[in-house]
């Protein structure tokens, strides 16, 4: 089967995708040097685990097969705090005319008498990280979800002091909302997702994920002396994959980037086949953080032209992966487990496509812990 047929086949399907081109894609993205230690002021950083995963690098016949673990980025059970963090502080540095350097205690005392208030929506992690900023800041965040968030997930939002706002609709819906309420009320609206007319805050939350990569390749430097060959990304308005394409696109030599997305929601899929951004609607999936109907719109160009395969899964594939994982002592939740359900997928379907070869070093992101899990409620 030739590459075109076979990319068809797979479209039909649904299952995955591969862009040739992109292994000589470049990017012009370098990372800004104040993030790191920006993050290293904020309580509890430490630098997640990067852990091995033998028994899967030997089934996949690859050299070292490792897991981010981001099950608790400063105590938190997902790395949207990286990003949320960046993105508030600098908003309120922007608002405040301080300089990106000030630091917090410092942004903490000139915001003090301003009344600050946060928009913001969510499928769960994100509003969180938002509303822990908000509270590291003295402020009050206002999260918006979707009718279909379980109750547990809207207590633990509302447990870091936020007001919790149901929408009649999906996420998609939760963010209209959370942008119109923020505008007539005059507030500072945060969201991980852009829109042409809304780029800046959401490219803090992409530069925010970099602390993540510099991470990584501090990481398998130690371990295996090298960068990674292949990176998973899980997908849900695709800002973490953009962080992972313009940072590992711009390293020489660059690796390749696999991302993957829930099945009921293929926002990415369709519109890679499609050559253009366009909106789905999504069924409901365990997959919840990866619960998103559009790409945002800064993330698309480098993820149309750096993505070198995509794939989609079902959520039996991720609750076995996660599984799977748990059985090796690494407890990830459905998001993160879906890079490892995707990896699998891939090597089936087109190992050639992801460049995997006995030498090949791969790092999934892990993006959160099992839901539910007890630090999920600290």
């Amino acid at each position: 089967m030739n590459q075109a047929s076979r990319r068809r086949h797979h479209y039909h399907l649904m299952t995955m995708y591969s862009n040739p081109s992109a292994r000589k894609w470049k990017s012009e993205y370098t990372t800004d040097p104040s993030i790191l230690p920006f993050h290293q002021t904020l309580p509890n950083y430490g630098p997640t685990p990067l852990c091995p995963l033998p028994q899967i690098a030997t089934n996949l016949e690859a050299h070292k097969v490792l897991i981010k673990d981001e099950s608790r980025r400063f105590g938190l059970p997902a790395y949207k705090i990286l990003g949320a963090s960046w993105a508030v502080y600098r908003t309120v540095t922007r608002e405040l005319d301080l300089p990106s350097t000030a630091s917090l205690e410092e942004v903490k005392a000139a915001a003090g008498d301003k009344g600050f208030e946060y928009y913001t929506a969510t499928d769960g992690n994100w509003g969180r990280a938002v509303a822990r900023m908000a509270s590291m800041l003295g402020a009050k965040a206002h999260v918006y979800v979707p009718k279909v968030m379980l109750e547990t997930t809207k207590k633990k939002i509302a447990h870091e002091g936020a007001e919790v706002i149901v929408v009649d609709g999906d996420y998609d819906g939760a963010v209209k909302e959370a942008e119109r309420i923020g505008k007539e009320k005059r507030g500072l609206f945060i969201a991980d997702i852009a829109w042409e007319w809304y780029q800046e805050i959401p490219q803090w939350v992409v530069d925010g994920y970099s602390t993540m990569m510099v991470e990584i390749d501090q990481q398998t430097e130690e371990l295996v002396g090298r960068r990674p060959d292949l990176v998973v990304c899980p997908v849900g308005a695709g800002s973490l994959a953009e962080a992972v394409v313009v940072h590992y696109k711009h390293a020489v030599p660059s690796s390749a980037v696999l991302t993957v997305e829930p099945d009921t929601a293929a926002c990415l899929m369709t519109s890679l086949e499609a050559g253009k951004i366009v909106s789905i609607s999504t069924k409901d999936t365990s997959m919840c953080g990866l619960n998103c109907g559009t790409v945002t719109f800064t993330a698309w160009p480098s993820l149309r032209d750096g993505v070198d395969a995509h794939v989609t899964v079902t959520d039996e594939e991720a609750k076995v992966a996660e599984e799977t994982l748990a059985e090796m002592g690494i407890l990830i939740g459905p998001c993160g487990a879906a890079t490892l359900a995707g990896l699998t997928k891939a090597c089936k379907e087109g190992k050639d496509e992801i460049y995997l070869n006995r030498d090949s070093v791969v790092v999934l992101l892990g993006t959160e812990a099992p839901r539910g899990a007890a630090l999920d409620m600290a």
